[in-house]
């Protein structure tokens, strides 16, 4: 479960992201998420991410990270689509590691929420 949120909405689940980076640290957009599958879903806006399958899910992450690897080569940078934790790559072997490659590379900001649970 996901739901897009604004600086001033009170955290309610256990992950925050910004994303949709515009330069200089500021991001245009943000989402809180109960688990990192809900995050992509929200990257993705694509809700039913969450309930697909495990091909279309890592089809979809391909494409994403596909996505990513072209629109960063207009910023001069060079990455890749891998499978695994590399420096310059995207990695869409799970969820997790997506997100946190993202992370790496800048695409988005991860912070916890801090909701006790």
């Amino acid at each position: 479960m996901y739901r897009f949120i604004n600086p001033e909405t009170p955290p309610e689940l256990s992950l925050r992201m910004l994303f949709q980076p515009a330069g200089d640290g500021v991001f245009h957009r943000a989402c809180e998420a109960d688990g990192y599958r809900a995050l992509v879903a929200a990257l993705l806006d694509d809700p039913g991410y969450e309930s697909a399958g495990v091909p279309e899910r890592l089809q979809a992450r391909i494409r994403a990270a596909e996505d990513l690897v072209l629109l960063s080569e207009v910023e001069g940078l060079r990455l890749h689509v891998t499978s695994r934790d590399e420096a310059s790559g995207v990695n869409v072997h799970s969820d997790e590691e997506f997100i946190r490659s993202l992370e790496r590379v800048g695409f988005v900001s991860m912070a916890a929420a801090g909701v006790d649970r």
